[in-house]
């Protein structure tokens, strides 16, 4: 038999999702022919046949999260013999086999010897299916089995005592764009520490033509030449920041599936008209589901026009390891006293939430002042 292993599907990707199967166990695919659909991080992405041949197994099911380089689909080789196929060895498979006497840990690094005294839980794969069944919690159980390998009795006293069992979830469990999404945000609360400061941009000299996207990003690129510590990468592990003279702006766009952040690069080498074309390719490959990996990564700061639906001003969320976000609300009319004399003004509530490990007080208010500026001119 021969395995094939989930390709690297873009950089910095540590597993996708199935989304779609396009064959079943038992056909004969040719090369290039679609096998899987894979939803990444924020795309949908075909990955073909690698060779000829009969599929003799699917590793997953629509729903279930495939790491890296672990295995996919299995396929009859011509003699019969069990090879596995070219690329990095060994799936990423949850649990222990057994091979005679010995317990043997699969890992991106082949099948080695457990070790003495590993912590590793010795389960072999009957044992584990059989606590699933159960509800039973593996990793509270104390095994009884040689040296300490928990025990299908094991599971089973667990599962007739009541003890042990794994609480039960109600609801429907999120998959693809919004699994990221929540993995992102909880990441983000684990780890930044994060500022908002509010203000409101006096855009009455604006004409009613003037592109409002187009326009934010190019008051950003001010604020980020002003303040280039909100553009740039914070290694928190290891405090460090790294600074970027480029500004590759992610854009936050919402959609059913749920949230995506596309990266426009070089915004502060681009105008006007160039900026709306980039604003509507990602759109339309957002919208399309077709968007390239490597136009989702990169970022070096972040906007969300959240206003274009409701809400004043927010605490939008800093994703590590960006430093800053910028958050603009819902347009408004108000009456100002300027110069001594009323005035109907148009304003743009926004929202910039920094994260304080990085950037001080001082630099934030700062860029925000940049901002606020640009966005004061007419054109």
């Amino acid at each position: 038999m021969k395995i094939f292993h989930l390709p690297d599907l873009g950089e910095g990707l540590t597993e996708a999702e199935i989304h779609e199967w396009h064959v079943k166990e038992g056909d004969t695919v040719e090369t290039d022919e679609l096998m899987v659909s894979m939803e990444t991080a924020k795309a949908v992405v075909e990955v073909p046949a690698p060779r000829s041949g009969k599929i003799t197994k699917l590793y997953g099911k629509a729903g279930d999260t495939i790491d890296t380089h672990g295995a996919l689909v299995e396929f009859e080789d011509d003699d019969g013999t069990a090879e596995v196929a070219s690329g990095k060895e060994g799936a990423t498979v949850a649990g222990s086999i057994e091979v005679g006497q010995t317990i043997l840990e699969e890992s991106a690094m082949g099948v080695t010897p457990q070790k003495s005294g590993s912590t590793t839980r010795r389960v072999l794969p009957a044992v584990r299916s059989l606590a699933k069944r159960l509800n039973v919690d593996l990793d509270s159980l104390q095994g009884t089995g040689p040296n300490d390998q928990i025990t299908a009795e094991d599971v089973k006293r667990a599962s007739e005592s009541g003890t042990s069992q794994v609480p039960t979830v109600k609801g429907e469990k999120i998959h693809g764009v919004r699994r990221t999404m929540a993995k992102a945000m909880s990441e983000s609360h684990a780890q930044v520490v994060p500022v908002t400061l509010v203000d409101d941009a006096n855009i009455t000299a604006w004409s009613d033509k003037t592109d409002i996207t187009a326009r934010l990003i190019r008051a950003i690129n001010a604020g980020c030449q002003q303040e280039p510590t909100l553009n740039a990468w914070f290694d928190g592990k290891n405090l460090s920041l790294e600074f970027h003279k480029a500004v590759h702006l992610g854009i936050a766009v919402d959609t059913p599936d749920g949230l995506f952040v596309p990266v426009i690069k070089d915004t502060q080498k681009k105008d006007a008209k160039t900026l709306r074309e980039a604003i509507n390719h990602i759109k339309d490959g957002v919208k399309s589901r077709q968007i390239p990996a490597n136009e989702l990564q990169g970022a070096t700061f972040t906007l969300s026009n959240f206003g274009i639906y409701a809400g004043r001003y927010a605490n939008p969320i800093v994703v590590p390891p960006t430093v800053a976000i910028l958050g603009s609300g819902k347009l408004r009319e108000e009456m100002h006293v300027i110069d001594g004399k009323p005035q109907a003004c148009k304003l743009m509530p926004l929202s910039l939430t920094f994260d304080h490990r990085a950037a001080t007080g001082g630099e934030a208010s700062r860029f925000l002042k940049a901002v606020l500026d640009d966005l004061a001119k007419a054109n």
